[in-house]
């Protein structure tokens, strides 16, 4: 899957071939791009309906203009496009298309045998947002205790709540919808019902904030209890077990983070979560036992596993170092899950962008990282990785050093790959081996990333192993029989 930011690719896609383009006009070519290089999931981030409300705070409030000039100096106003998280009302940006664009674009992805996925923001509102006027019940208000005028640093003037989670500050362009009101349930699921009949999947923002514990902990203090009373059931079991009596195959994707979220979520019908606090942090803090650890004990079905996204720093940014960032995506990306890329990410991009602008500071594409994702993504198109088993292989000593390297196997009848990661800043030397090799004498291996070609005694490469040497921060994938 790529997530591909939606104003700003068709911003790029405008420039780059001189005329505007709107979802309805996305070239046959940049569809059959993706398509060769092995994407088959679109997740086109931000396409909802925006008010002037949040754009004219965000145009205008001092740190966000501070921040702006820090990702992009010399911005421009016209380069501040709107949080895509503060949306008014679930159609699709007239400034980008219409909802049966939308539904075009997904026939057109399904006729390459891919698929698309679209955001469900459910904690929030914009402040302008339809339901403002229309069903101001569907938020949480200050509790009867309080009396106007409300703290301005957590409420607006009507006692509506801007959205928030537990741990930070107001979020000042949204406001807080009320799980604990079933007419607000029934309507966000009516919601999720209406986007399945314009995309294949949701990917939901911050899901563990609707789960009923971490809701309780924000707002339990403001809803008043003559009025409200904590559900018995979780809102996404009730809402993706409906969805999917109606649409199977609709795919619900969480945003999670925080100690026992996953799992929580996970029982609630989600097939697939965000590996943020797991792989992903434990990839950028680097320490080896640990991810180690991780990857051995963990069940990686239904993980998706990124090294960058929105909401992170570029993975050039994050990691320090294209070799670096690379090996960290070599780990994500043959792992079993979802293999999550953003926008950007095989040409090199350094610079964030910022989900309230079209555009990120403009840097050359890095002909090495370009080279290094061609690669990584034709081999991991090949169905071993799709349809295989996976199985770890602990690296056996040569010379002190194997603690560097990692790897793992995936195997489906006669095709076979083995993994190879040294995610270190030192090179290693180990034996790997290969239960699964076969033949009495020399055999044929196969690197993929250099295309080179070894002869090797298949009786040793069982046992004790096949020797590999790999530099700091890179890999190998072998392809055996």
């Amino acid at each position: 899957m790529i997530e591909l930011s939606a104003r700003p690719w068709l911003f790029e896609l405008s420039k780059k071939l001189g005329r505007t383009i709107t979802i309805s006009t996305i070239p046959d070519s940049e569809l059959d791009a993706f398509h060769s290089q092995g994407i088959r999931t679109i997740y086109l981030m931000g396409v909802w309906s925006l008010g002037q409300y949040g754009l004219d705070r965000d145009r205008t409030d001092p740190d966000q203009l501070r921040w702006y000039s820090q990702v992009l100096p010399g911005y421009t106003q016209d380069d501040i496009i709107g949080s895509p998280f503060a949306i008014t009302t679930f159609t699709c940006n007239p400034s980008i298309g219409s909802d049966a664009d939308l539904g075009r674009l997904r026939e057109r992805l399904h006729a390459r045998g891919m698929t698309l996925i679209l955001d469900f923001v459910p904690n929030h509102t914009a402040v302008d947002a339809v339901w403002m006027k229309t069903n101001p019940q569907y938020y949480v208000h200050a509790a009867p205790s309080l009396k106007p005028p409300y703290d301005p640093e957590r409420y607006l003037t009507s006692g509506i709540a801007f959205g928030r989670d537990p741990y930070s500050g107001a979020w000042k362009d949204t406001a807080q919808l009320n799980y604990w009101n079933p007419d607000l349930r029934k309507a966000m699921t009516d919601v999720l019902m209406k986007i399945a009949t314009l995309a294949d999947g949701v990917r939901c923002d911050m899901a563990m904030l609707m789960l009923n514990s971490i809701f309780a902990q924000t707002w339990g203090s403001d809803l008043n209890p003559s009025q409200y009373r904590p559900p018995t059931t979780e809102f996404w079991t009730d809402a993706i077990r409906a969805v999917n009596a109606r649409y199977p195959n609709f795919v619900f994707l969480a945003e999670t983070y925080w100690d026992g979220t996953p799992a929580a979520l996970r029982n609630t019908g989600y097939q697939f979560l965000y590996d943020k606090d797991g792989l992903y942090n434990l990839m950028v803090d680097g320490h080896l036992d640990r991810l180690r650890s991780y990857i051995t004990r963990q069940d990686f079905s239904y993980m998706a596993h990124f090294v960058e996204n929105h909401d992170e720093d570029r993975a050039l940014a994050k990691y320090g170092s294209p070799a670096r960032a690379n090996a960290a995506a070599v780990i994500a990306m043959t792992l079993p899950g979802m293999r999550f890329y953003f926008h950007g990410q095989f040409v090199g991009k350094a610079h964030k962008l910022d989900v309230h602008l079209r555009r990120s500071a403009d840097e050359a594409p890095l002909p090495a990282v370009r080279n290094f994702y061609d690669h990584l993504l034709a081999i991991t198109d090949h169905p071993v990785f799709h349809e295989g088993n996976w199985r770890y292989i602990p690296c056996n000593d040569v010379d002190g050093t194997s603690w560097r390297l990692m790897a793992w196997a995936w195997s489906n009848g006669k095709d076979k790959r083995v993994v190879v990661i040294n995610y270190s800043d030192g090179q290693g030397v180990a034996r790997v081996k290969l239960a699964d090799a076969v033949g009495s004498g020399l055999a044929t291996i196969h690197e993929l990333f250099s295309d080179s070609s070894y002869q090797r005694s298949a009786p040793e490469m069982r046992e004790p192993g096949l020797v590999v040497v790999l530099p700091a921060w890179s890999a190998q994938i072998f392809e055996y029989n």
